[in-house]
């Protein structure tokens, strides 16, 4: 189910439709029977993909050659937090995974 997750994202990368590929991307769905279950991180992602729903279900439908799979899309504000967007965001991911990142940015006299 994940490798068509997968495919169906850069089928739609490949088709322009940038913004839902790159969901798809960093967005790994978990399968609990016949449920699709998706955990995203604002609203206007979940009505994004909603608007999408009808192509990724008869992908999904013919890839899997199964035709009772659903999709339940949740928000979750907090996972927002797991996503770095600006230069400064992705510097403190780093700094949280490694601290000597500090030491390495003074040395070389880094900007962020």
């Amino acid at each position: 189910m994940q490798n068509a997750w997968a495919d169906y994202g850069k089928m739609q990368d490949k088709k322009g439709e940038r913004i839902i590929g790159s969901m798809f991307a960093m967005n790994t769905p978990t399968l609990k029977g016949f449920e699709i279950c998706l955990e995203l991180p604002n609203e206007s992602m979940k009505i994004d993909l909603q608007s999408a729903q009808s192509g990724l279900l008869q992908f999904l439908y013919k890839k899997l050659d199964n035709y009772s799979i659903t999709l339940h899309i949740t928000v979750n504000e907090e996972a927002s937090k797991k996503y770095a967007f600006t230069p400064q965001d992705k510097y403190n991911k780093l700094r949280e995974k490694n601290p000597l990142i500090d030491k390495l940015r003074s040395s070389f006299d880094l900007d962020i």
